[in-house]
Order: structure tokens, then sequence, then C-alpha cells
């Protein structure tokens, strides 16, 4: 009886003796394994973890340019918030489950290119339609009928006008298609409007993209659409693709999608259900309605051949 005592007391010493080193020996590696980022390593964007991106497939913002813009990021990018944003009551947009991305240091990429759908009624004036990166290696496209504007490095600029006419078979639409797509390592930009393209321009200056995951579009009187960003330069068929609305092949930006992003629109920026999405709702009521009386018809012709067979 006194050997299994003394036996079970050194067991249970051991088991202590055992933790007591864990806990000295678990801090020591979390300190270890927290080195410090060596100096000339590219620094990671801010990231969060566990956050729900949105779907807004199906949805526009109205914008204004009296103060009405919105931002645009990945659900995973800390955006900071420096103003009040509101939400109009309108029907929600879907949640998607939530990703979480490992923070990730963003060194230079082979380029940037983004894609907007977008409205407005400025005939001959120029407009800002969106601004890539607002903080660091910033890209400014100004809109108008015929001719856009790329701005960068505050003093550099370069025209594009989509005049080549490279898709015959693409049909008029409501919304204005548009992809701007920058090759930093050839230093060429080029820009698309529907079936249109404009030739490929040299930049004045060389031009590195930071990776910076944000688009603002500073606000015009119009409604915007189906935003999406790529970490690279699309080539003609990935253009295509959005351009055809998914018609020939499926499309999604790299860094921002429009099924799984986080938006924050600041003044009279409003987001609503999409002129399409309106435009079906709008068919599908008559349809109802007719269904909903040809129930009633039915209900009431059942009723009537019950009371003759009574009498």
């Amino acid at each position: 009886m006194l050997r299994r005592f003394t036996a079970v007391s050194g067991m249970m010493k051991t088991k202590l003796f055992l933790v007591a080193i864990l806990m000295i020996i678990l801090p020591a590696m979390a300190v270890i394994g927290d080195e410090p980022t060596p100096p000339g390593q590219p620094d990671a964007w801010l990231t969060t973890t566990g956050r729900s991106g949105l779907n807004l497939n199906g949805k526009m913002f109205t914008l204004s340019s009296n103060n009405g813009g919105v931002t645009f990021y990945p659900p995973s990018y800390h955006f900071p918030t420096p103003y009040q944003t509101r939400r109009h009551k309108d029907r929600a947009p879907i949640t998607t489950a939530a990703t979480t991305r490992a923070p990730t240091a963003v060194g230079p990429t082979t380029g940037v290119s983004v894609c907007v759908r977008y409205m407005t009624d400025y005939m001959y004036q120029t407009f800002p339609l969106f601004t890539v990166s607002p903080k660091k290696s910033t890209l400014k496209l100004q809109g108008s009928t015929d001719v856009f504007t790329l701005s960068y490095q505050d003093h550099n600029s370069v025209g594009l006008e989509p005049i080549v006419y490279l898709w015959p078979d693409i049909t008029q639409e409501i919304w204005t298609s548009v992809c701007l797509t920058v090759d930093t390592s050839k230093g060429v930009v080029q820009l698309f409007n529907g079936g249109y393209m404009s030739v490929r321009e040299v930049l004045p200056t060389q031009y590195v993209w930071a990776g910076e995951p944000v688009i603002d579009f500073p606000g015009f009187d119009g409604q915007l659409t189906d935003v999406h960003m790529w970490d690279y330069p699309l080539n003609y068929k990935e253009v295509f693709y959005y351009i055809t609305r998914g018609y020939y092949g499926s499309y999604n930006g790299s860094v921002i999608s429009w099924s799984y992003i986080s938006y924050s629109n600041r003044g009279r920026a409003v987001m609503e259900d999409s002129y399409d999405m309106q435009a079906k709702q709008s068919i599908r009521e008559p349809e109802q309605e007719r269904g909903l009386k040809e129930e009633k018809l039915r209900f009431f012709s059942m009723e009537e051949e019950k009371r003759r067979e009574l009498f």
C-alpha cells in the first residue's frame, strides 16, 4: 500500500514539474517568434480578420457632385472612417461568409486594373470618376464623353481616347462599362469603353503601384455599380468578359470584387437596387398579380360548381 502511494505521489510531482517547464518555455517561444520586420522589407497593409464581406450584386450607388461619394475596399482591409456614414432603408445586401486572410507584405506588382459601370448625364464636361490608392501611388481617372485623363504623381497625366472599334458585337446598353489597365512592368496604360479601346499609351515617367487596395469615387451626378480591382494588367479576354457582363466567361476582381466587398459612403451617397433589378421587379409584380387573379377565378368557379351539385 505504501509503495503504491509513493508511486502516485512521484507521478504527481513529475506532472507538476513538466507544467512548470512549459510555463517557462512557451512565453519564450512567443517572444522569439515575434521578430521585428527586417529593414528594407515592404510594410504590410493593416488588415483585420473575421469580418464579413457584402455581396452587392443587384445594387448600385447614386452619387452626387455636391458631397456624395463612396469608397470601396476588401473586407479584410482596415479602412479608417474619419466621417460618419449613414445607411438608407433599402433591401439589405447579401452577407457572405467571412474569409480570414493573414496580413502579408505588399510589394510592387506588375500593375493594376479597375473596371466599373457608371451612368451620368454629363455630356461634354469632364468629371472625377475614381481614385485608386488615395494614400500612396495614387491614380486619378477623369471621365467625359469621349476622352479620359489619367493622372499620377500629382503632375503627370495621360490622355486616353477610346475610339478604336475592337468588339463590334457588343450591343449598346444603359451603363457605360469602363476598364483601366496599367502595366507597370512595361510602363503602358490602356482604357476600354464598351466595345472601344484606346491605343496603348506610354507613361511619361515610371509608375509603381504600392498595392493599397482602395478605390474612391469622390462623387459625380449619376450612378455606379459592379466595381472590381485586380493587382495585374488585364488581358483582352478578361476585359471582354467584364464588358459583356460575364456572358462569355466569368470575371472577379483579385483585390476588390463586387460580390465580396466593403464600402464607406459619405455625404449624400445612396445605395439602392440597380436599374436592372428594378426593371425585373416591375415586370414580376404584374405577373404575380395576374397569377393571384387567376387563382381567385379558379376558386370561385369551383365554389359555383359545388353549389350546382348541391341543388
